[in-house]
């Protein structure tokens, strides 16, 4: 049955989602989650290529990881807030580490917060609500 999310969705542009991760694994779960459901997926396996693709792209959501060599997700995230083209895109952690952990990262430093062991349908879920109330 396809939903009237995804009949609107499917009416509209594809919504561009840029995933920085170092794990292609989880780069290649993503895609294969979120492509059928109507979004164009770019991926990086560092922050570096990460924000290059962002300010190039400038995609409607990022999907971040924080534990990632040469810059983690929370240096990068603070970088593209200061970004006059990027400053406005939503980003979402999507992580491995502990809840105890997240809860210690700075207050709003991401507009979502997914564990990666809730899921990537957790991820989606996070996502449609956070591009729904963008567009609102």
């Amino acid at each position: 049955m396809v939903t009237a999310r995804r009949q609107e969705a499917e009416g509209r542009r594809r919504r561009v989602v840029l995933v920085i991760d170092d794990s292609v694994a989880v780069n290649t779960l993503v895609r294969a989650a979120l492509e059928p459901r109507g979004f164009e997926v770019l991926d990086a396996t560092n922050a570096f290529a990460g924000l290059r693709l962002a300010a190039a792209h400038k995609p409607d959501a990022i999907v971040m990881d924080l534990d990632m060599p040469g810059m983690d997700g929370v240096e990068s995230t603070r970088f593209l807030k200061r970004i006059d083209e990027t400053r406005d895109i939503p980003v979402i952690a999507f992580t491995g580490q502990s809840a105890g952990t997240v809860g210690q990262l700075p207050p709003h430093a991401f507009d979502r917060i997914v564990l990666k062991s809730a899921g990537v349908e957790r991820l989606e879920q996070e996502l449609e609500s956070v591009l729904d109330a963008r567009a609102a």
